[in-house]
Formats: C-alpha cells, structure tokens, sequence
C-alpha cells in the first residue's frame, strides 16, 4: 500500500471541464471529477454516486479511475445476504472417508446456506437412462445438506474427460502407427461403434474419444483426426464409445438425437434428487439447477467440429450455448410439476461475458458467473483487449505502476468486460444483445435476471509460494468478506465460495479449516462439543456477519429506505497507485474506492458494511479516518455502533451529527468490511 502525506491543492472545478471529441462521454466529466482538495487539507467526494461512472462507458473501453460499481447505489434486505452465503460441496467420498454430514454442520453452523454439487452426465448408466451410477457418491451428501438446511445447486455438465454415459476399454496397437496417420490397426475391433468410439486420452490430455473413428475395415480404423505422435506396435490404446455424439450444428439430426439424450438425463436427475430428499410431493422440490460449468475448461463436448480435422458442419459455435439452454427449459415447461419450486440458472455465462438477460427464456432465474482474478501487474500486463481512458474521460495510453489482487476486479473497468454489465439495474448494449439484470421483457414487462456466482474464491499458494497457513486462512476470510458484502448488495443474489474442502495445510482454495478435515475423517460421527480451535477465519468472520444481519430481522422487509452518501472528506490523502501528477492521470486516492454497502434489517435498523477497496488484499491497511454524510435514514435521533467482524469487537467511540437531514458520521475504515450498524427512532 503506498501513502502520502497530505498536500495541499487548489482549483477550481470549472477548470476540469471541456469539451470532448467523443460524443459518448460528452457532459461526463462533470460527474467523474468529482474529488478537491481545499486550502485546509480537506479532500472531499462531493458526487459518491452517479450512473454516469457506468452508463457513459460503453463496452470496448477500460480504466484505472473510472469506478463503475458508484454508479448506483441501493438498499437490500438483509435477509438476501444471509441467502446468499453459499460454497461448493466439493467432497470426494469415493477417494476419502470425510463425513459429509460433519462438514455440512460445519459450515450450516457458521452461515453458509447455499452448496453446488455436481451430478455430471456421465454418471447416467449407458443401458438404463433412467439410472445414475455412483449414487453412492451423491446420496450421502444431498441428504447431509438437507438436514442442515442447506440447499442443493446441482451442476449439470458433459465434461469432455467422461461427457456422457459411456464404455471404455484398452485395444493393442498391432503395427506402428506414425504422426498424421489417419488409419491404424487394432488387435481387434470388438465393441467399436463407428463416429461414436473414438481414442481417449490422446498426448495424456483428459478427453474422451478425442479422435473419433469413423470407419472400420476388418481390423484397420479410420480417425476422424490424425495420429499427432509415433506409436509403437504392441501399445495400449484407450478407446471410449459414447452413448451420443458430441453437440453439432442445432439444426442438425446429431444435436437432435444428443439433445434428446441431454433431455432424459436432466429427467433423470431430477428424480433421483428429488426422490433422495423425500420432495416428491412437495411444491418446492428442495433443490435449484445450474446449465453447463464452464467455456474455458473441459467443455470441447459442445463443439463436434472439435473431434475431426475437418469441420463437418458450418455453424456458429456460440449458438449451441442458447440452444442447450433453450432446449432444456423446454423440457422443464413441459414436465412443470417435476420442477416445482426449482430456479434454472444459465452456468455457460460463468466465464463469457456474451450470454444476456435479454435472450435468456423466462424460466430461467439467473446467469452465473465465476470472477477469478489472479494477480496482475501493471503496466507490464495493461490489458489489451480495450482503449484505456484517463481520469477525465479521455482515450489514453498511460497506465500505472502498481499490483493487483483483490475479489471487486471484475467489478471495476480494470478490462472491459466488467460483470457490472450483466449484474447492474441499468441495461446496455454490446456483442449484439441488451445486457443488465433489468434488460429481459416478457410480455411487456420488465422480468429481472439476477446474477449467481457459483465458483469464486483467492488461492494464497497461488499468489505468494511462501505464503503461511496464518496469513493464507486471513487473506480467504478478509477476501470471503468482500465477495459476500460487495456481490449481494450490488446485484448477485448468491455467492458460493470455492471450495467446502482444501488441501492439508490451509494455503490453497477451502473453506474448511484443515484441521477439521482430518476429523471429520477419522469415523467419529458427532459433532465436536466444542469447535473453537476448527473453525476458520473464513467461517467465523462471515458466522459474525450474518449474526449481525440477523439479529431483529425483519424476514418479510419490503419498505426499504434508500441511502444517499452525499459526501465523503479525509485529510490523509493516501492511495492505491501513483499517477504522473495531472488531472488526467492522477493518484488513485483510497477515498475514490471506499466502500458503502447498505443492507436493511427491519423498518428501523440498518448494518450497512464499509471498507477501502484496496487493490491488493495482501498488504493490509493501516486504519483510515472518513467522514461520511449520509442521506435517507429520516430520523432525528440515531443510535449508531460499529461492529469489527475480525476482531469481534464493537468500536469503543463512533461520532455521529445530524445536520439537517444529514447523518455525519466519522468512519475508521479498514480494507475488510465493518458493519456500521444504525438504528432510528
């Protein structure tokens, strides 16, 4: 973290207006330049929010000063957080012995209400589509969340390493084959089913019938791709016969037929998860669906060109996502009651910024996303895929010197495709569809689409190969905090932190303490009487916010008092990053990125998180002063404490004036969420 001392500036704000050569921005610099510094070494954001911050960005531009997430600013029930906790149920049971039940209680004690399990399509057996394999594996772990009244998300997925029902089996290689064969020769060709087996695991990569056979002539094959290495004679070979081609051309008989299969297999699960929590009869079936994991990995199954040399049908790649999509809320409308109470959500979204409210059908409840943010440096990996603006609105190649780590990246113009686009209430256009949670019409009326995050955490090891399990288990619970806090209240309606499980010694992804594994896998069915010493950072701090959120909760809350920060003053002058001094590229003050998230608990009784966004969660902030006036609480008489989730202490002294309708309040603000919590009379 860099800091300066204070320094004294004056101007005059009419000095930072002008005229602009790009339209779009035309009459924005008004509502960007928005911070002065007077006489007195007082710095102050007179214009906190302002949906020009966003709405006069269009997509193709990014910024380093620019804060789109201050476009707007809205108050949410608390009860949506406390909703919204949610983690991956990543448990392995086939290759561990850790109690699911154990690791349910765990995280159910401590907030989390939400858990995504995969059920991929592979594990429908290949004779009897109406069966899944591996129960064994599921079971225990659906039932173990229902009883800790946690909600199942199932993930329906084809990864490419087992797509879909399938057979496997080894055949010898019986003469050499050379790279670019198209043929080969098999010591035999039982159980080969022509353009549905193929060779797996070519080159050691995780892919199923990666080259497809084609043709077979007596003990000879045809592959739909070459060899692209020699192979000895005498070789073992993988070969996989899938029950349906890989997804082709919508309009063609092969994506009938694997669509028609894709259909029965969500039947299928349905099912079985709703025959496992006893929900049959039930009008809300106990559990939600998620379409399709993610693009970028494992997801060459969508793609039959993939499989061949040659593309064998000519077709735009991305339709395939839409028609999946579309293709299984049609089964789902059709079959309304084995659905009941279910949300569909869209998973092809997770790591693509195209997908859109608008072209979503209205049975579809959210678009996921999965916001992983490694650490960035700068200037050296300035992002290329947009023009950069400067402070002022203008086109730049200026970039700053500094390192980036931290959870709001994809809630920042830092690139272009920020997940602002699809999660903010304001509807834009970009990619050839009308983007924003607001953006879908049905008969003529606005039909919201909220965002679901269904994969997001930090990985210390991954950021610092030095890193300890202490600092490692605070840098996931001060990140926890700021994905929960900022994501619900700026437009997500669910948050699961990847992943339930970690590894041994607490430095990579897990939400669990390591600790607590390990019991949780020595046969012990009970529950520690006391779980002091197993509990992680993570738990326990997000345990504390959602206490405070609960605590007089009003879960039926509908009148909600819209907050207005009118102004925010610092004398500190500290920064995220060093400009070059202008007013086109200036310092990013920590005042520019402070944080204020308003949750509402009853009629009376705000807990409303603030913090400093800084750009690097591995160097903690020294505690900053801020003196916020804050509109919209419509009452004389506030009782008003802060409450430190980390240090599980309320601070001793918080000033508070009211001038007029204003609340002014002196915030010490840290780089992790503290609750401000105010009650009026």
């Amino acid at each position: 973290m860099h800091y300066t001392k204070p320094r004294l500036q004056s101007f005059q704000f009419d000095r930072v207006k002008k005229v602009l050569k790009y339209s779009f921005l035309t009459g924005f610099i008004a509502s960007i330049t928005i911070y002065f510094a007077s006489s007195w070494g007082v710095n102050v954001i007179s214009s906190y929010i302002n949906p020009a911050y966003y709405t006069e960005i269009p997509f193709g531009y990014h910024s380093h000063w620019i804060q789109p997430w201050r476009a707007y600013m809205e108050t949410i029930p608390a009860q949506k957080f406390i909703d919204g906790i949610g983690v991956v149920f990543n448990i392995n049971l086939e290759k561990t012995n850790v109690n699911p039940d154990l690791v349910a209680e765990m995280v159910a004690r401590h907030g989390v209400r939400q858990a995504r399990v995969e059920i991929n399509w592979n594990y429908i057996n290949y004779d009897d589509e109406t069966k899944i394999d591996n129960t064994q594996e599921i079971t225990p772990k659906l039932l173990a969340l229902q009883k800790h009244n946690i909600r199942p998300l199932i993930l329906l997925n084809a990864n490419q390493g087992a797509p879909c029902p399938m057979k496997t089996f080894r055949k010898t290689l019986s003469r050499n084959a050379d790279v670019g064969d198209l043929e080969i020769r098999l010591d035999n060709i039982d159980g080969i089913v022509p353009n549905y087996s193929g060779l797996s695991h070519v080159l050691d990569k995780p892919w199923a019938a990666e080259i497809l056979i084609t043709q077979v002539n007596g003990n000879w094959i045809t592959l739909s791709k070459p060899i692209p290495e020699f192979i000895n004679v005498g070789t073992p070979i993988d070969i996989a016969t899938l029950k349906y081609r890989p997804f082709a051309d919508p309009e063609s008989a092969d994506y009938r037929k694997t669509i028609a299969g894709w259909q029965k297999y969500v039947a299928t699960v349905t099912q079985f998860v709703t025959e496992t929590l006893g929900t049959t009869n039930s009008k809300d079936k106990g559990f939600d669906l998620e379409i399709w994991n993610e693009l970028s990995f494992a997801s060459n199954f969508l793609y039959i060109n993939e499989y061949y040399e040659e593309e064998i049908y000519k077709y735009k790649k991305n339709d395939i996502w839409q028609s999946i999509v579309v293709d299984t809320v049609k089964y789902i409308e059709r079959h309304p009651q084995d659905f009941s109470g279910v949300e569909v959500s869209n998973g092809f979204s997770n790591t693509t910024p195209w997908p859109a409210s608008s072209q979503m059908p209205s049975r579809i409840k959210a678009i996921n996303k999965h916001p992983y943010r490694s650490r960035v440096e700068f200037p050296e990996q300035e992002y290329q895929g947009s023009q950069a603006l400067d402070a002022l609105g203008n086109e730049t190649n200026f970039t700053p010197t500094y390192s980036i780590w931290f959870p709001e990246y994809f809630a920042t113009f830092l690139q272009t495709e920020t997940i602002l686009r699809d999660m903010s209430p304001f509807p834009v256009e970009f990619g050839g569809a009308t983007h924003g949670r607001n953006a879908r019409v049905v008969d003529g009326k606005v039909l919201p689409t909220t965002i679901w995050m269904t994969e997001v955490n930090i990985h210390p090891e991954e950021d610092d190969s030095n890193v300890d399990q202490t600092k490692a288990l605070v840098l996931k619970a001060k990140a926890a905090m700021r994905y929960f806090c900022f994501y619900l209240n700026k437009g997500t309606e669910r948050v699961y932190l990847y992943n339930v499980l970690g590894d041994s010694d607490n430095r990579g992804y897990g939400v669990v303490q390591a600790n607590f594994t390990q019991y949780a896998t020595q046969g012990s069915e009970n529950y520690p009487q006391s779980d002091q010493k197993y509990v992680s950072p993570t738990l326990l701090t997000t345990s504390r916010i959602v206490e405070q959120m609960k605590d007089d909760l009003d879960p039926n809350l509908i009148d909600l008092k819209e907050l207005e920060v009118v102004s925010i003053k610092e004398k500190h002058n500290n920064y995220q990053f060093k400009g070059d001094g202008s007013m086109k590229h200036p310092n990013l003050y920590n005042r520019e990125v402070f944080t204020f998230l308003p949750y509402q608990v009853n009629a009376n009784k705000f807990v409303i998180p603030y913090y400093v966004m800084t750009r690097d969660i591995a160097e903690d902030l020294i505690a900053e002063n801020y003196t916020v006036s804050i509109r919209g609480f419509d009452s004389k008489e506030l009782k008003v404490k802060i409450y430190d989730p980390f240090q599980d202490e309320y601070l001793s002294d918080v000033s508070t004036k009211q001038k007029g309708d204003l609340a002014v309040m002196n915030l010490e603000t840290k780089d992790y969420p503290r609750l401000l919590i105010v009650e009026t009379k």
